[in-house]
């Protein structure tokens, strides 16, 4: 019997990261539903194996029941601030927020606070957290639509975010 020899190929095994993105707010809250339409509108258009997108009202310790075990996580949320005007879109580095320690609110704990306990008690955090907010107008009024300034700066939001994506696929 004669043995027949198998060529050898060489596979390249490529590990893409693990990506969440994830929107929050309320959806009855007008302008507080903008990272939740953000996170719906970017689902109709990713489709990636090893991107997720959630969205969802959440908030404190329940934060890292989501985002435990990815490698990068993208936050899609509203924001309030002295100076903004509605529409205006923020990246912003949770290093740059400041942890107020492990108060608590009605909300539980706040996302800094969070994030270091997660830490703190050794659970696979991600590698990289961005924050993408928008400067809201009405997070007070029920209704489930976003004034117009802010309903107009989603499709801005959704570009950017997908931008980001497709640079983290370029750069595995």
């Amino acid at each position: 019997m004669l043995a027949q020899s198998v060529p050898y190929v060489a596979s390249a095994c490529v590990v893409m990261k693990k990506v969440l993105v994830y929107g929050v707010g309320n959806p009855y809250r007008c302008d507080d539903a903008v990272g939740i339409k953000a996170a719906e509108e970017l689902a109709k258009k990713v489709q990636k194996p090893n991107i997720d997108i959630k969205w969802g009202s959440i908030d404190g310790v329940a934060i890292l029941d989501e985002i435990v075990g990815y490698d990068r996580v993208i936050f899609v949320d509203s924001i309030k601030t002295e100076k903004g005007k509605p529409g205006d879109i923020y990246k912003i580095k949770p290093s740059s927020l400041q942890d107020t320690g492990s108060s608590f609110s009605s909300h539980g704990i706040n996302f800094v606070s969070a994030l270091a306990f997660g830490k703190k008690f050794n659970l696979k955090m991600p590698e990289q957290t961005e924050i993408y907010a928008v400067e809201i107008a009405d997070n007070t009024s029920f209704s489930e639509e976003c004034t117009e300034k802010v309903q107009a700066s989603i499709p801005k939001l959704v570009e950017a975010i997908m931008e980001e994506i497709e640079a983290i696929g370029n750069n595995e």
